[in-house]
């Protein structure tokens, strides 16, 4: 049994998404048990009555991490927190994983000084999974997209190592081709942060380092792993999950706005294009985890609703079973 502890009170909707995306998850896999960190009252609330109820449990957490928090500080002065609770949880091996749609800076914080970093890397990273055009490779790493804002180049180059093996377990990448997000191609071009990187990544013979790629060229599948700095990826992150959303959007209503299709057409296009938002917008993979913290953790969407929190408890189940976080240690 895989035990996912969830910190219930984070995001913009706490239970009301948290709970019910997790019982989602649980109805749809027979090995998976939560760990409910929060509000009793309003967790036993929102939990479904087809849930199973055995594979349950509530723990009471009197206080709450607000967005608006200072991330280390909550993490130090509010011990009875759910995140806090719950982190510990995974840091003591009652819970194998975590899963939040709270603070990512206080998450980030208490994943490091209370679960514990890796010793291959010095500064942990984010990674998300996004997706391509491509039908061979459909999807590639994107790290860091938002936890390290201030990296160094030789955490792109332990980023680049950890990573590949991320992309081969996960992705069946053989050989994982790792780009240098950059303004251009040549190796000239970039800050003196993107050349030296460049730089040492050319010199490293632990990856497959095939050079700098523009953004313009990201979703075309030509890479398994796109490396960058915390700030640029979280900016990146951001603009291409706001504007696929809008550009769909608009489709959806002009579709919706036409009188040249007959309803079967509209019906038909408006499933692909639902499809499509979901996919470009991250709500069928759920969240991003953390590389270089030696449990999974994974930080989803303050907005997340219920399918998209029940993705996040499915993508910890994934990295559970997957043991990867175990090889990554080797």
């Amino acid at each position: 049994m895989i035990k996912i502890a969830i910190d219930c009170m984070g995001g913009d909707y706490g239970p009301e998404k948290t709970v019910v995306g997790s019982c989602l998850a649980l109805s749809e896999n027979e090995n998976l048990y939560c760990l409910f960190y929060g509000d009793p009252e309003k967790i036993e609330q929102a939990i479904p009555d087809s849930a199973d109820q055995s594979r349950i449990e509530i723990i009471t957490a009197e206080e709450k991490i607000n967005s608006e928090d200072h991330p280390l500080k909550a993490i130090r002065k509010k011990k009875n927190s759910s995140m806090v609770k719950a982190l510990n949880a995974v840091a003591d091996g009652s819970a194998d994983a975590f899963v939040s749609a709270g603070n990512s800076g206080a998450i980030f914080a208490g994943s490091l000084s209370i679960i514990g970093k890796l010793k291959e890397i010095k500064r942990p990273a984010s990674v998300t999974m996004l997706p391509t055009v491509s039908k061979t490779s459909p999807n590639y790493f994107l790290i860091d997209s938002g936890a390290n804002i201030a990296a160094k180049p030789e955490h792109l180059v332990q980023y680049g190592k950890l990573g590949s093996k991320l992309a081969e377990q996960m992705l069946g990448a053989e050989n994982p081709r790792i780009g240098l997000l950059n303004i251009g191609e040549e190796d000239s071009k970039g800050n003196d942060f993107t050349k030296e990187t460049f730089q040492l990544l050319s010199d490293s013979e632990d990856f497959n380092f095939t050079g700098n790629i523009e953004p313009h060229t990201l979703i075309n599948g030509t890479h398994d792993i796109i490396l960058t700095d915390g700030f640029t990826g979280n900016i990146m992150l951001k603009s291409m999950e706001g504007m696929a959303g809008s550009i769909l959007n608009e489709l959806l209503e002009n579709l919706n706005a036409s009188d040249d299709l007959n309803e079967d057409t509209i019906s038909t296009v408006e499933i692909l294009i639902h499809s499509s938002i979901r996919r470009y917008t991250n709500e069928d993979v759920g969240g991003g985890f953390i590389l270089g913290i030696k449990a999974p953790v994974i930080i989803t969407h303050g907005a997340a609703d219920t399918a998209m929190f029940k993705h996040s408890v499915e993508l910890a189940v994934s990295l559970k079973e997957s043991n990867i976080f175990s090889s990554l240690n080797e």
